[in-house]
């Protein structure tokens, strides 16, 4: 990542400035935060599209992802927004409590643990909420070029359930996973999780049958506005309002323009291929990329979400694949990536430290290119880029 090292971004006591990263490189960043088991508050900003920020914050307790949203939520806002939520007949009868707690240094764990236990809300209430806010947060990070800030300090101790944990990775990471398949679904239509509604034409507003989706259309599709903007003002998930307006788009009522794609640094010389690596190991990541350097241009991905994000948005000439990583496996994502149209011709290799038949014959049957186990030989892994690759195009 440029201008960071993963050993400079949890110094106590200090504030960093904001320090840029490529789209590849916020899952390795996050990465870093569970195995530090660092507490904080991770501040993004997020370059959707030229000149285009999303704010978003990821809060941390111990290496665990406690919060994530738009911006940083104090201990009042926080007990405010639960109950209007899921109890908002309490929300006035509360008030007067929550003004003389906030008056003491109560945790936010302690004032949630006091509504518990008055059954004004529930453990499952506030970690279903906290998870989506998570899930949101994430999707509309990661795959994105921005700049991060790490702060230590937080005002918020927000932690979860009865044993006081964070949310947990692995789920989170798989309700990312199955929501983008569900957004790459609807690519010909909304075209982006950063897609811009354009106003309706005179043309388009005939064609609506239903006074109140005109009536949206008017008020929402102004041509500056992305979905995750007008979904955000809505309070709805970004997802079904997605799904929503590529139904109107299929019936003609509406269409988005593309993001206009983020200038990163220059990339390779146009003769080298790019080589997508995904491997959730640091060790084997760093060692593939000193092996290919010389020959192509390596990015590199340590889940499958990640990969599907920076597929969307950058070609490859060949992707070498872990068969196993938490969530999403190497043969999950290689299986997905060949029933779409434009993946059916990448080279895929896939690489295992498992040398069995059985594990060659599912590798093919999901249509892997090759098969390679661990530990790599680089003259031989050079030698399957090269027979793949020739001057950056696919063979």
């Amino acid at each position: 990542m440029s201008g960071m090292s993963m050993g400079d971004v949890l110094i106590p006591g200090e504030t960093l400035p904001l320090i840029p990263y490529q789209s590849q490189d916020l899952a390795r960043l996050i990465e870093s935060f569970r195995q530090q088991q660092a507490s904080g508050t991770l501040q993004l900003e997020v370059e959707v599209q030229t000149g285009k920020y999303w704010q978003r914050v990821l809060m941390w307790y111990k290496g665990e992802i406690t919060y994530g949203g738009n911006k940083l939520i104090d201990r009042g806002e926080l007990v405010r927004t639960l109950v209007q939520k899921f109890k908002p007949e309490y929300a006035q009868s509360i008030e007067g409590w929550l003004i003389q707690q906030l008056v003491y240094p109560h945790s936010s764990r302690e004032l949630l643990t006091f509504l518990v236990q008055r059954q004004v809300l529930t453990w499952e209430q506030i970690d279903t909420w906290a998870q989506g806010q998570v899930v949101f947060a994430l999707e509309q990070a990661i795959g994105f070029p921005g700049k991060y800030r790490f702060v230590p300090q937080t005002e918020v101790d927000f932690y979860h359930g009865a044993d006081g944990c964070g949310l947990n990775w692995q789920q989170l990471m798989m309700t990312v996973n199955t929501r983008q398949q569900y957004w790459s679904k609807i690519t010909n239509l909304i075209p982006s999780i950063a897609a811009v509604p354009l106003p309706p034409t005179p043309a388009m507003l005939a064609k609506i049958a239903e006074a109140a989706i005109e009536q949206h259309s008017r008020k929402w599709f102004d041509g500056q506005r992305t979905i995750v903007d007008i979904a955000t003002a809505l309070e709805r998930d970004p997802l079904q309002v997605a799904r929503s307006y590529a139904q109107w788009a299929q019936m003609g009522w509406m269409h988005c323009q593309k993001p206009i794609d983020v200038v990163v640094e220059p990339q390779a010389p146009a003769e080298l291929p790019i080589v997508l690596s995904v491997d959730d190991s640091p060790i084997v990541q760093t060692r593939i990329k000193r092996a290919l350097s010389d020959h192509c241009e390596v990015l590199l991905a340590n889940d499958a979400m990640s990969a599907l994000h920076l597929l969307a948005r950058q070609p490859v000439d060949l992707l070498l694949l872990d068969v196993t990583m938490p969530g999403i496996d190497g043969i999950e994502l290689c299986q997905t990536l060949r029933r779409m149209s434009k993946f059916t011709q990448l080279p895929i290799v896939m690489l295992t430290a498992k040398d069995k038949s059985y594990d060659r014959a599912l590798a093919e049957m999901v249509g892997a290119t090759e098969y390679l186990t661990k530990p790599l030989n680089d003259e031989k892994l050079v030698a399957i880029v090269n027979q793949y690759t020739k001057g950056g195009h696919i063979q």
